[in-house]
């Protein structure tokens, strides 16, 4: 009876020495991680600072730009009307309202994109902000407008559902942190929603299949 004990208390310590191994081994992982940012972040800071100040020259230079172009499109205007030439004075400056109202609409509807891709993206777990912007810009290079002009995937999966699977796809798991192991072991379940190997990718598959997929509620999910 005593060496039955001996041997349960001895088990109990291993699984003690264990946990505390792993615990020290997190630890040391996070302290890591948290150095090699801190290093790269000031390593950064001064190319961020150039990067920074050459986007702000660029736009202020642009601004200049558009400015002049203005005031040169107003005299050409002005010099018209003086010359009697109202017709096409008038002509001239209703084109220029025409391309100021559907510029300022392009814009509107890029506003209105990039925030549905943005509420959409809110809640997964990445790495960082890079990753947010990487899978961000990803995304938006893939969606159109449809005939009601609603942003859509060019499949023709809503936004919502096309950042539920793009989340999902094995190539874009760099993005997103690692999950944790529940430590049971394999179930053999496809719980991810991650396409079981072999099997095509959502991107890969039929724009037929794709929005059947997302009407019987069958698209991966995180």
């Amino acid at each position: 009876m005593t060496d039955q004990n001996d041997q349960n208390l001895n088990d109990v310590n291993e699984e003690v020495k264990d946990s505390s191994v792993t615990k020290v081994e997190k630890a040391d992982n996070d302290l890591v991680e948290k150095l090699v940012k801190e290093r790269l972040d000031e390593n950064l800071k001064p190319i961020k600072e150039k990067l920074d100040n050459a986007f702000s020259q660029r736009d202020e230079a642009l601004k200049k730009i558009a400015q002049y172009e203005k005031e040169k499109r107003d005299q050409e205007i002005a010099r018209l009307k003086d010359e009697g030439k109202h017709k096409e004075a008038f002509e001239k400056q209703l084109a220029e309202e025409r391309a100021a109202r559907e510029l300022l609409e392009k814009e509107n509807l890029e506003l209105t994109r990039n925030n549905n891709v943005r509420a959409s993206l809110t809640g997964l777990n990445f790495r960082n902000e890079k990753a947010v912007e990487m899978a961000f810009q990803e995304i938006v290079g893939q969606l159109v407008r449809n005939e009601q002009g609603t942003w859509v995937h060019r499949s023709g999966i809503s936004v919502k559902d096309f950042v539920k699977a793009f989340a999902e796809e094995e190539e874009n798991s760099f993005l997103f942190k690692a999950k944790v192991s529940s430590g049971s072991g394999s179930s053999g379940s496809n719980k991810g929603g991650t396409p079981p190997a072999g099997k095509q990718s959502i991107f890969d598959l039929p724009q037929d299949e794709v929005l059947k997929l997302a009407a019987e509620g069958k698209l991966p999910k995180r």
